[in-house]
């Protein structure tokens, strides 16, 4: 039921959503920039929930080729766009079409964070499974702090998961971070800010080493 509370399905809405920025330059903060010897050290990279391409393109422009994934057909059109990026159709909510093992690196910003506590789980171990030994995620979520965008307001579906402004969210503080993230392997979380909203928003920036 909590996955479902959505007055559109997230596919129509993040079509409708991406519509309406997609002619809009790309964008990209320096989130990433930390981990660049990682992410050039010929990793196999999958990026989930790549919305309009701001990963991919920042990737891009440092040489460095991934595979973009996301449900929304509009923003698979848009990043398909940017050079040396390969596109893929994927639905977090269902079994990845990957094998076991499958990457070094996978990168998921802003995109999980919109999910029942179960949901969220399963995706986590199929993070988890697609990961190779030693592999790395990278993510980026809401907090419990970022007031700005919901956090706290809408109607209560579960502990930190709201339906608020016309869709699910889920806010992370550092426990809960932990719970679900530290099912694939060690995890670290830092607060973090992002500037590229009309608002300041709060984040929670997660790095996890499968075990």
């Amino acid at each position: 039921m909590a996955d479902k509370v959505i007055d559109k399905t997230f596919n129509s809405l993040w079509n409708e959503n991406h519509r309406k920025h997609n002619k809009s330059e790309i964008q990209y903060d320096d989130w990433l920039v930390k981990w660049l010897p990682q992410l050039k050290s010929e990793a196999n990279i999958l990026e989930l929930g790549c919305g309009l391409g701001n990963n991919a393109k920042f990737l891009a422009d440092n040489g460095i080729k991934e595979l973009a994934t996301d449900l929304s057909e509009v923003a698979l059109e848009n990043v398909a766009k940017i050079e040396g990026i390969t596109t893929q159709k994927l639905d977090l909510t269902e079994p990845f079409a990957f094998e076991d093992e499958s990457f070094d690196i996978v990168l998921a910003d802003l995109c999980l964070h919109y999910f029942s506590e179960s949901m969220t789980e399963k995706i986590m171990l199929e993070i988890k499974r697609v990961l190779k030994k030693d592999g790395m995620l990278l993510a980026r979520v809401n907090s419990t702090a970022d007031i700005n965008h919901g956090a706290g307001q809408g109607e209560k579906l579960e502990e930190n998961f709201f339906f608020v402004e016309g869709y699910n969210k889920r806010f992370f503080d550092e426990k809960t971070a932990q719970k679900f993230f530290g099912l694939i392997g060690s995890c670290q979380v830092n607060n973090a800010v992002m500037k590229r909203y009309e608002k300041e928003k709060q984040l929670l920036e997660i790095c996890v080493l499968k075990k």
